[in-house]
């Protein structure tokens, strides 16, 4: 986000000058020379840029004095703006400009997407997840060497001060992930998120068991210890291996066809008010509700005689292809 900075700030203190010196030329021409106004910015521009088309010039002897005082004024300015421009193009700032631009305004469309503060060995994991689910995103961290690495949009600053959480579309987005390194940083991304959106879902990541409270206090819905879940993993790997491998593959493999996902109910939903057994949704669709979230509560293993109702969230297992139709049909209005 500071990248070239200085160099585009002296860009613009070079054009802002240059307007001055021609808008000052012109009136300059008008009033000694008393010609018309395109006549004198036409005699400034040519001053300026020492063109010397030989068409117009200072006729009186003080329109050439005052041509004398624009001359080096203008042509100076002119050499350090070439300077400046060849600089940021050598540089590499120009071509990082124009796409800080580019990505400016592709963040500014961003709607229900995800803000992933920090981008190291867990925040890359979550970027690669976020990328094949096909979920909108933005990065942001610190580091922006680690950032220019992948292509993605990213925003080069501390994701605990409100700005740079604007800038990402805080009051759009749907979710943020805080997974910096250091835990006293998440408890403050986390804080200053819920400040700016209270509604946004927050998922932080907890390195000491001390901070987890620390963060749900702040604001957090989930808090997650890689730590702690690696050992949990790693012991379950050692008394239930066929368990674990099944979970494995079933979420984390490479070639998915059996998926676990959250579906949402739609308000006006067709399946709304019907019985698991009513829809058919096994039958009909060959897919398996494993839980209902509704109200904060789950609904483990629901019965044949639930009802849906509007809202809930369904966990639902079974193939990719499937779970689509599935979905399409939750969402299909009466």
């Amino acid at each position: 986000m500071k990248y070239g900075m200085n160099a585009r700030k002296q860009l613009w203190i070079a054009v802002i000058c240059m307007t001055f010196v021609v808008i000052l030329g012109t009136i300059g021409f008008m009033t000694i020379e008393e010609i018309s106004l395109f006549q004198a910015f036409w005699m400034t521009m040519i001053t300026v840029l020492t063109v010397g088309y030989g068409d117009a010039v200072p006729v009186t002897q003080a329109g050439k004095v005052f041509a004398l005082l624009i001359i080096p004024v203008g042509v100076g300015i002119v050499t350090y703006a070439i300077g400046v421009v060849a600089a940021m193009i050598i540089e590499g700032n120009l071509f990082h400009a124009v796409r800080r631009k580019k990505m400016d305004k592709q963040i500014a469309q961003l709607k229900n997407h995800i803000i992933v503060c920090g981008c190291g060995r867990v925040g890359l994991q979550v970027v690669h997840e976020l990328q094949e689910k096909k979920i909108p995103f933005v990065v942001v961290d610190k580091d922006e060497s680690v950032l220019e690495k992948g292509k993605l949009l990213y925003i080069h600053g501390d994701a605990t001060e409100d700005q740079v959480l604007h800038h990402a579309g805080i009051s759009k987005a749907a979710g943020l992930v805080a997974i910096v390194a250091n835990d006293a940083e998440n408890v403050f991304i986390t804080l200053t998120a819920r400040g700016l959106n209270d509604a946004i879902k927050i998922v932080a990541r907890s390195e000491k068991p001390e901070t987890e409270e620390k963060l749900r206090r702040a604001g957090a819905n989930k808090v997650i210890n890689p730590s702690s879940m690696a050992g949990i993993h790693i012991a379950k790997g050692i008394a239930n291996p066929l368990t674990v491998h099944y979970i494995d593959t079933v979420l984390y493999g490479i070639e998915q066809s059996f998926v676990i996902e959250e579906i949402l109910v739609g308000k006006d939903s067709i399946l709304v008010g019907k019985s698991l057994l009513e829809s058919d949704v096994r039958n009909q669709f060959d897919v398996t509700i494993l839980a209902i979230l509704r109200n904060g509560d789950i609904i483990h293993n629901p019965t044949g005689q639930e009802k849906l109702q509007e809202h809930d969230m369904i966990i639902v297992f079974g193939l990719v292809e499937k779970l689509k139709q599935f979905e399409k049909e939750l969402q299909s209005t009466r």
